[in-house]
């Protein structure tokens, strides 16, 4: 089924338009088979990793959580946010997976104005979400597939949307 000519869930808000969704697993709620299921069920879809975009750093490259590698980090996830964006100004569904909240989301941000291509910043957590951290769902009781769904009716619903 092609969500983005049936009326069905999709990131960029209707008639195919494409869009991105961040998807964040800070504490291995289970991002990676989640992110899968969505690009899958996101059609056109393409999946990005952050961490991808880290590994293809061959000199000089730092370990990412070493204060020092603050540059080499902000340049990867500029580069993972244009790329996301590209694809979604294309017509493309972009699910970025993170294990981390970007701490250069404001480059998603900036991306989507430029764009005009819709944001979304999902956070998958177990449990009750802490205080300061928002754009959560509660993972504790899902499988892979009911989080893709529950991800799928928020989408719908623009419960996680960020910009345009």
């Amino acid at each position: 089924m092609n969500r983005t000519t049936v009326g069905g869930p999709e990131l960029g808000g209707g008639r195919g338009a494409g869009g991105v969704l961040v998807l964040v697993d800070p504490d291995g709620a289970g991002n990676s088979p989640v992110a899968e299921l969505l690009a899958r069920d996101l059609t056109p879809s393409v999946h990005l990793r952050t961490d991808d975009f880290l590994r293809v750093i061959r000199s000089g490259h730092l370990p990412p959580h070493l204060p020092e590698a603050a540059h080499q980090n902000t340049t990867a996830l500029a580069a993972a946010a244009q790329a996301a964006f590209a694809y979604a100004t294309r017509g493309y569904q972009v699910v970025v997976e993170s294990p981390a909240v970007p701490a250069a989301l404001d480059t998603f941000r900036r991306e989507s104005r430029t764009t005009g291509a819709a944001l979304h910043y999902v956070v998958l957590h177990p449990g009750p979400a802490p205080e300061d951290l928002t754009h959560t769902l509660d993972t504790t009781t899902h499988t892979p597939e009911t989080t893709a769904a529950a991800v799928l009716t928020a989408l719908a619903q623009h419960t996680h949307l960020l910009g345009w």
